[in-house]
């Protein structure tokens, strides 16, 4: 694998990131996106769909481009084997009721669902959770990929482990010390089971049931939101 493949993977996601936080920061955006919503959905649904183009699709030109590797050989494939979707169902029994849990706590609630809507209709769930799904394999396909697979033959296994789940850890950041340190032993695993079963599956998955269980568990739990089974 090309050198220049790790170069463009590490470059993506420093300065991608640096873009994504600002798409979400900058308040001239959020009155340009949602001049009339206050809770700024147009907004949160704009950022992660944003962050799915500069994490998936811009680093896919640029390597393929440039590398003429497979992308079965970043962990990018369509088939899916029996072990990962043990592992998935594994995390996910645990996942589910560690966020239950954890959806309760006031800094959660303050936090979560990012959309502040207090009436959620059917098709809000249903876009928040596509606009989620969306940015989080964009986000996979770069981080437990691209980064992940190219590090690895230049600076060894755990080196690739470490340097991964640090990059992984600075980008919850944003949201606190609680999530960027949780998110340590989180991404040693997904690395490991990437690496293990060559493909971003298990992270992918896992990394949905983590934010869609938390979304929704959040929205049900929060005294000033309603949801209305109706689609708008």
């Amino acid at each position: 694998m090309h050198p220049i493949t790790f170069t463009i993977a590490a470059l993506c996601s420093t300065f991608g990131y640096v873009v994504y936080m600002y798409l979400g920061s900058s308040e001239k955006l959020k009155q340009y996106i949602s001049p009339n919503d206050e809770n700024n959905t147009g907004h949160i649904l704009f950022q992660r769909l944003t962050g799915a183009f500069i994490f998936g699709i811009i680093p896919i030109i640029f390597i393929s481009s440039t590398c003429e590797c497979n992308m079965s050989n970043f962990g990018i494939t369509w088939v899916i084997s029996t072990e990962s979707i043990l592992w998935i169902i594994g995390l996910s029994f645990l996942i589910i009721p560690l966020n239950f849990f954890n959806s309760k706590k006031p800094d959660n609630l303050a936090m979560y669902p990012q959309i502040r809507k207090q009436e959620w209709s059917t098709g809000l769930v249903i876009a928040s959770a596509l606009s989620w799904v969306t940015y989080l394999l964009a986000y996979e396909m770069l981080f437990r990929g691209f980064l992940l697979f190219s590090s690895l033959e230049l600076i060894g296994y755990w080196p690739a482990i470490l340097l991964n789940t640090g990059i992984y850890s600075l980008a919850h950041y944003p949201k606190g010390n609680k999530e960027t340190f949780g998110s340590i032993p989180l991404g040693l695993i997904l690395c490991i089971l990437t690496l293990k079963t060559g493909t971003i599956w298990i992270a992918f998955i896992t990394h949905v049931v983590l934010a869609l269980s938390n979304e929704w568990f959040s929205l049900k739990l929060h005294d000033s939101i309603n949801f209305k089974k109706v689609v708008k």
